[in-house]
């Protein structure tokens, strides 16, 4: 390069004025060139960096999104293996009860899921229209279908009929004098009522009086108690909720019941029977137990859904029902309690607990631990030890344990924990039947090492290097933020160690739900609610429900009439009043089938003494 350099310079020096010239302009054109050359370059360069930056964010986000999907996935695998191995799979209690049968030979209770089927979705039938069939029925073109349904009046009169003349001497002679009055004709009035699985028609008589010389008519008025001018019964409503509320039968399978027994009985009917019926009749004893609950020292709550189609809710919104019971363990009547809420917020607690003084057994949802932290130590939480088993055998299935040997479970900390827990509810169980004080003292001395010992085990997990799967972490997470908590069943021998009481109740709820499947309207909800908060109380007291059903709706509208205020007591289904109803209804069913299914004689066996001559005779 120098040495060009060099020889350049040479040349320069002997070139003429026009060749300098011709050179300057020849370097000028090139440099000019060149900065264009340059220009386009560092366009391209740019134009290139930009798209190299969009299409770097391009991929940064594809990747981003992978990644999301490739976590969904997992999670999906992850459920699906769960629910497979759960089902299908080894069952931790199973696994448990073999390596440890020798000293622990009772079995804990079984868990309940959180998670409640919703039964499949309702398809609406197109009704399909014959062109032909149109016209039929109007004047002039009567087919041979058009025979009108009877009414329910009318098949009424085909069923057995009970009769009673309803007629008070005493009282016409009192108002009216003796021998001045007699009876002109007779009203009749009908009512559907029910006996068992028969129907039959009770027909009640009110006499037309004819008074005095002048032969005055005087009508004794006749009011249905629970909707005048209505067939409807205390037997029957009693009945039409009891097999809704208890064995799950939605309202238009009864109709369809009705109807097949030449009843025609609609849905319609039924449901405004109902809606009518429930809040006039049964919300003060709603209300009642209610109170009685809030007055309680300790209860259980927890939440469910339900759906509601109309009143300004879409088809698919979630509503909620809230349950609040009486401690399974604490020596008062047993109370269950359903509350309609539009959310899941802590108002509802605020509102309905606002005068509730100790201790709620829930799960870890924030209003409880909201509404606590509000109280100023007027309320305090317990938690579920179910709830933290659960996590437990859920981070237990997550692990392959088809392809596991008994050592390799035995030695998995999921299992560990789980069999720490287990020796807490052996324990535990021991002591159901003791009173308050003396569980207390016992789980002192019993229970409270085996808590220790989980806790402990809980820690060193939580301390250790060792890498958990996700369902693990959460497990042992949910443990020690909820120390405190599960912990606090110690303190009181009427507070349980799980919420399991309430999950068994909700199980019964979400049966029923999987059958009807939604409620239409607000109302038709809270009437649910009131419903099941009845039938859950009375199954929990051990009465037959029917029947109590049968009280209520029979004896309310009647103190009412009377002009009774304070009788709500006597509805309890503890009170000795409804007590002595039930020992009456069943002597009553006792001897009405008696009379129904005579006893045939017994056949006597014959005497020995011709048994002896046939014998005889024959050889």
């Amino acid at each position: 390069m120098r040495a060009d350099r060099d020889l350049f310079m040479e040349q320069i020096q002997y070139s003429d004025r026009d060749t300098l010239l011709c050179l300057a302009i020849s370097l000028f054109d090139e440099l000019a060139q060149m900065r264009m050359i340059q220009l386009e370059n560092e366009r391209i360069s740019t134009e290139a960096h930009i798209q190299y930056s969009e299409l770097n964010g391009k991929y940064a986000a594809a990747c981003h999104e992978n990644q999301e999907l490739k976590k969904l996935l997992a999670k999906e695998v992850e459920k699906n293996t769960l629910k497979t191995k759960s089902t299908f799979g080894r069952k931790t209690e199973s696994f448990l009860s073999l390596v440890d049968a020798k000293d622990h030979p009772q079995e804990e209770p079984a868990d309940e899921s959180e998670v409640e089927d919703a039964g499949p979705g309702k398809e609406r039938r197109r009704r399909e229209i014959d062109p032909e069939s149109r016209h039929k029925g109007r004047k002039g073109g009567r087919g041979r279908h058009t025979k009108k349904a009877p009414s329910l009046a009318h098949s009424l009169k085909g069923l057995p009929q009970q009769i009673i003349y309803d007629l008070d001497v005493e009282g016409l002679n009192e108002q009216h004098g003796e021998n001045n009055w007699r009876i002109a004709y007779w009203h009749q009035h009908e009512k559907l009522m029910k006996l068992e699985t028969p129907y039959y028609t009770q027909v009640v008589y009110t006499p037309v009086v004819s008074v005095g010389t002048e032969h005055d008519l005087f009508t004794f008025p006749y009011l249905n108690p629970l909707i005048d001018k209505s067939v409807i019964s205390c037997t029957i409503i009693a009945d039409i909720l009891y097999r809704k509320f208890v064995l799950g039968l939605p309202f238009y399978r009864q109709a369809m019941d009705y109807q097949m027994q030449n009843i025609p009985l609609i849905k319609q009917t039924i449901i405004n029977w109902a809606n009518t019926l429930v809040p006039k009749v049964c919300e003060e004893v709603y209300e009642f137990m209610t109170r009685l609950l809030v007055g309680y020292r300790h209860i259980q709550c927890d939440e469910t859904y339900i759906q509601v189609n109309k009143d300004g809710y879409g088809p698919g919104h979630k509503s909620f029902l809230w349950v609040h019971t009486s401690s399974e363990l604490s020596n008062c009547p047993p109370i269950i309690i359903f509350c309609y809420e539009e959310t899941r917020g802590t108002d509802h607690l605020r509102r309905l607990l606002r005068e509730f003084l100790g201790y709620i057994t829930c799960d870890a949802y924030v209003s409880y631990q909201v509404l606590e932290k509000e109280s100023g130590g007027d309320i305090l939480t317990t938690g579920c030890l179910m709830h933290c088993r659960r996590y437990f055998a859920e981070a237990f299935f997550v692990q392959d344990v088809a392809a596991m040997e008994d050592g390799e479970l035995k030695a998995l900390p999921e299992t560990k924990a789980l069999m720490l827990i287990r020796g807490i509810y052996q324990e535990e169980n021991q002591l159901k039947e003791m009173a308050a004080d003396e569980r207390a003292a016992a789980r002192k001395a019993k229970v409270a090492p085996k808590v220790d010992a989980f806790f402990e085990y809980v820690h060193s997990l939580e301390d250790s290097e060792e890498i958990f799967s996700d369902r693990m972490k959460k497990a042992l997470t949910y443990a020690v933020n909820q120390e405190r908590n599960l912990r606090r069943f110690l303190t009181d021998g009427n507070i349980p160690c799980d919420n399991g009481h309430v999950e068994r109740i909700i199980r019964s709820y979400s049966v029923g739900r999987a059958n009807w499947l939604f409620a239409d309207t607000i109302h038709g909800a809270k009437v649910n609610a009131i419903m099941y908060s009845i039938v859950e109380t009375a199954k929990a007291n051990r009465v037959n429900i029917l029947i109590y059903l049968q009280y209520l709706f029979e004896q309310i509208p009647q103190r009412r009439a009377g002009g009774e205020k304070e009788f709500m007591a006597d509805m309890m289904p503890w009170s000795e009043a409804y007590k002595g109803y039930e020992k009456r209804k069943q002597q009553e069913r006792r001897s009405l089938y008696g009379e129904l299914f005579p006893k045939p004689e017994r056949p006597r066996t014959p005497r020995k003494r011709k048994r002896t001559e046939e014998m005889e005779q024959t050889a």
